[in-house]
């Protein structure tokens, strides 16, 4: 329901935004997760709370550009979450993967539907008026 837009290609459009700025975000959440990776002690340590400072300075750059760009907004909420999520727990580039892949399947989905209501849309526009 938050997603909704008074029109269909309103919606459309902010949809198509918010797809390919969670696809933007989830690849370079998944190139910067890599870092820490090959990190061990106190080099690890600093590593990862700096993913916290650029996840942070993501947040606060997504909201800033917000009305500017919602792709890019939606790219940078995306990427701050998943660096988020992944640092308190770490983990090997499968667990990482299947963030990023349940990431690309959110997309998937929100795809589908968004496919699904064009098809709504059109088929209720071509169906004749019913007799009084």
């Amino acid at each position: 329901m938050i997603a909704m837009k008074p029109s269909l290609e309103q919606a459309t459009l902010v949809s198509a935004q918010r797809l390919v700025g969670a696809l933007i975000g989830a690849a370079a959440a998944a190139l910067l997760l890599l870092v820490p990776a090959s990190e061990h002690g106190l080099r690890l340590f600093a590593v990862e709370r700096g993913l916290e400072v650029v996840a942070l300075v993501l947040y606060m750059h997504g909201v800033a550009i917000r009305v500017w760009n919602y792709a890019l907004y939606s790219a940078a909420i995306a990427m701050g979450t998943l660096i988020l999520v992944d640092l308190p727990q770490p983990s090997d580039y499968a667990a990482e993967g299947y963030r990023v892949l349940w990431t690309v399947c959110g997309v998937g989905i929100a795809l589908l539907v968004m496919l699904l209501a064009g098809l709504f849309a059109k088929h209720t526009a071509k169906a004749p008026p019913q007799p009084a």
